[in-house]
């Protein structure tokens, strides 16, 4: 089963490859960075990869439903691409659906739009998960004097650990860097503050409580 999950993904990235570069020889740009700040598009873009973007950002911007046909048409994507990264954007309740049989082929029609008071649950969510990672983190921080960790890939190590492997990665062996207990402890804190009230707000609109 694992080796199966693989091949379906190694298959996924060959066809966003070769429609990438259908769609630059029609001068149509995929989106390789996410809006700087926009949690929204980060959200969609680690979770249903960046071509997803397109796709999200056109029905944003129209602000109505638009089937796969429009779709391939306007963002000059193949039927295929598009109904696979609309069913990863539907996966992660970012967009919705409805269908309406056409009398005369008899197939269903799919009409797609933002689906924007189920991604605001979604993302608030997120933001509790993130929350309780981080308190989690900050808990099993208490106690250390400090971190050693590696720049280039971001693992983190006791002082025994580093010691243990002279004071380089495990994985890079790049020189380990230190940070004190103070600052790191201070960032997280921060951070889970800025969580918390945004949650609060969030969680006072979507649900009035």
């Amino acid at each position: 089963m694992p080796k199966f999950k693989l091949n379906l993904r190694h298959q996924e990235k060959k066809l966003l490859v070769s429609e990438e570069i259908k769609m630059r020889r029609k001068n149509i740009t995929m989106p390789e960075n996410v809006v700087p700040n926009d949690p929204l598009e980060e959200f969609i873009s680690k979770m249903a990869t960046n071509p997803s973007l397109l796709i999200f950002r056109f029905l944003a911007k129209e602000n109505s439903e638009a089937t796969e046909d429009t779709l391939s048409e306007k963002l000059g994507m193949s039927k295929n691409l598009v109904r696979k990264l609309l069913y990863k954007l539907h996966d992660i309740n970012v967009v919705v659906y409805r269908r309406v049989r056409d009398e005369e082929t008899n197939y269903y029609i799919y009409y797609w739009k933002i689906n924007w008071e189920g991604l605001a649950a979604t993302l608030l969510e997120r933001k509790k998960e993130v929350l309780k990672k981080l308190k989690e983190k900050a808990a099993s921080e208490e106690g250390k004097v400090g971190i050693y960790y590696c720049k280039k890939c971001g693992r983190e190590y006791t002082f025994d650990e580093a010691l243990e492997n002279d004071f380089r990665c495990k994985i890079c062996n790049e020189p380990l860097e230190f940070t004190q207990k103070g600052k790191y402890e201070e960032f997280l804190q921060k951070y889970i503050k800025k969580l918390e009230e945004e949650i609060k707000i969030e969680s006072e609109r979507n649900y009035g409580s």
